[in-house]
């Protein structure tokens, strides 16, 4: 059983149907975490990462405990999002009124939330500083990069 949850709510500018094979289109949105299975190898151009949010992906699964579960949400999925945040918001003791406003007001894109907290969000930050961010909001120890 994990002890803690980060969501990742993937950016807007990842349109539907980009990569390919097991990973391209349908629920997975192109995002990919082994990069073998990408076709399209800049899809995201000028950034330089094709894949920006599969990089802090790999960086948090790398470096963060296996009891820290670490979900990729589409910002549209309103129907998955909306429950968890209201639950995470419920278990740090907020009312019902308060808990449901910080489910709907919560960030809708390029957003990352550990344990329902928004640590970062508007723009994806780089993998090293998502690392600092989380492991900061968990206040547990990790390995560290590289």
């Amino acid at each position: 059983m994990t002890s803690h949850r980060v969501i990742l709510i993937r950016p807007w500018d990842m349109s539907d149907g980009v990569g390919a094979g097991c990973c391209g289109g349908g629920s997975a949105k192109g995002i990919c975490v082994d990069p073998s299975h990408d076709s399209v190898p800049d899809r995201l151009g000028e950034r330089g990462d094709p894949n920006p949010l599969a990089a802090v992906y790999l960086a948090l699964r790398k470096h963060l405990s296996r009891e820290v579960a670490i979900e990729i949400v589409d910002p549209r999925n309103h129907v998955y999002l909306l429950p968890v945040l209201y639950s995470a918001a419920r278990r740090r003791g907020m009312g019902v009124i308060a808990a449901l406003g910080a489910a709907l007001w919560s960030p809708g894109y390029a957003a990352i939330i550990v344990d329902g907290e928004p640590v970062s969000s508007g723009e994806l930050p780089a993998p090293t500083e998502a690392l600092r961010l989380v492991t900061a909001a968990l206040a547990v120890p990790h390995a560290g990069p590289g």
